[in-house]
């Protein structure tokens, strides 16, 4: 018999029928906070390392190389933090110990960076240090929305964090860019300071025990360990929809993360823009995300995360393709915004059905498992979308943009065939069995 791939045993609603009281909406939008200042720090870290390279480097490759490579550290710190996260048995919860521990060590290290750029090697090892902290902190604080969250509502849910994560893109584009122009330290350093305010808002708003994790202690195992078992059974027949299912979403990370590192290089060599107005113009695609992912949580709760998902892949290469010929930055920013509406269709469904297969006490490790595909797509992404640029002219970086998403779509679509059962379906049963069995406890309960 094929091993059932979604295991769901969140409780979704009381027995009387109603709706769960332990979940509140305001809770996920206080935690939006910690993705706010995730995204600003890597947007505005993606947007202006590349220009910092340039000064000591030439070859666009290379750029991309570096832009990627020191995200193997990340690979390897994702799922070892997530496992570990799952077992710690700390007054301060699961997820928090982590949270204050890494983000005041990315935060001084974001704020060094331009005062490391005056040498090629410190301004690489300041990279270093700020992607492992960030890469520390980052599985956990994104584990406390499916923490706080049932199921059926992680699609909406998302929606609201990823809506944080867009302010914190748009704070990075709109605001911090411009004050590249003015004094790179300015743009750091505020940037620091607000990692700084968005841990007091996740510390102060988050449960110590949250409802939808299963916050019993564990018997402690070595999470490298553990990790490493995990990934291995990926690649068991009956996981295939699953590893299928991760794949799609390395494919068009590749294309987001080579866009995102690649196209202020694009806008000072081809459309002619200064560095900081370069940067600029991608606060398009992050203002249409930001508009769009409560509209995308919708429509995600209302047709199914997978065939939301779908539409959005198959949109996105169509709008990069549009802009080849294109030279206004106007016109640019037009198709920037409709390609921010399909990316929230894409990237607002993703997380939630990751986050479902971890039921109530392997969360972390599956966003763990989420952010190993992702960030090997954003480790690759600037080389392969920098090499289309050196191959192909600076018009190959929407090329290959467009051919990684479309990939994108039919490791989805294949993916979709091969799972178990439909994540809708699980979610369903999931909730009758809680009706008829009453909620697991948790710590608060014992």
């Amino acid at each position: 018999m094929k091993e059932k791939q979604w295991n769901c045993k969140t409780p979704e609603v009381e027995s009387n029928g109603g709706t769960d009281k332990r979940f509140s909406y305001a809770k996920i939008w206080w935690i939006g906070f910690g993705f706010l200042g995730v995204q600003l720090a890597f947007t505005t870290y993606n947007a202006f390392l590349p220009l910092m390279y340039r000064e000591f480097i030439e070859s666009r490759t290379l750029i991309g190389l570096l832009m990627g490579t020191d995200n193997l550290i990340g690979l390897l710190l994702i799922p070892v933090i997530g496992a570990w996260s799952d077992r710690v048995n700390s007054p301060l919860g699961r997820r928090l110990p982590f949270v204050l521990v890494a983000l005041p060590v990315a935060a001084l290290t974001f704020f060094a960076i331009p005062f490391a750029a005056a040498m090629l090697w410190t301004l690489i090892i300041a990279e270093i240090v700020f992607t492992a902290a960030m890469h520390s902190y980052r599985g956990p604080v994104i584990s406390l929305m499916p923490d706080h969250t049932p199921p059926e509502r992680r699609s909406t849910a998302n929606g609201i964090i990823n809506l944080m994560g867009g302010v914190g893109t748009l704070i990075a584009f709109g605001g911090l860019s411009l004050l590249y122009d003015i004094d790179p330290r300015l743009t750091f350093g505020i940037g620091a300071a607000v990692l700084f305010f968005t841990l007091v808002i996740v510390w102060l708003k988050s449960d110590r025990y949250p409802p939808y994790i299963d916050n019993s202690p564990v018997a402690a195992k070595n999470p490298i360990k553990e990790a490493a078992v995990g990934i291995r059974l990926l690649f068991e027949p009956a996981y295939r929809g699953q590893i299928l299912v991760l794949a799609a979403m390395l494919s068009y990370f590749i294309g987001f993360a080579g866009l995102d590192a690649m196209f202020p290089i694009y806008g000072v060599e081809t459309l002619e823009l200064t560095e900081g107005r370069a940067a600029f113009i991608l606060t398009t695609f992050a203002g249409s995300f930001l508009v769009f992912a409560l509209l995308a949580g919708w429509i995600g709760t209302r047709i199914g995360k997978i065939p939301t998902m779908l539409w959005g892949l198959a949109l996105v290469p169509v709008f990069f393709l549009v802009a080849i010929p294109v030279r206004d930055p106007v016109v640019i920013g037009a198709i920037f915004v409709l390609a921010g509406f399909a990316w929230a269709l894409v990237n607002v469904q993703a997380m939630p059905l990751i986050a479902d297969l971890g039921g109530r006490d392997r969360v972390g490790y599956y966003i763990g498992l989420y952010y190993i595909f992702t960030m090997t797509g954003q480790m690759v992404g600037p080389f392969v979308l920098g090499s289309a640029m050196d191959l192909l002219g600076n018009q190959g970086m929407f090329i290959a943009g467009a051919a990684v998403y479309a990939l994108g779509f039919l490791l989805l679509r294949a993916g979709q065939r091969n799972l178990a059962e439909d994540p809708e379906e699980i979610a369903r049963k999931s909730k009758l069995k809680e009706v008829e069995n009453g909620p697991i406890g948790t710590a608060g309960d014992q």
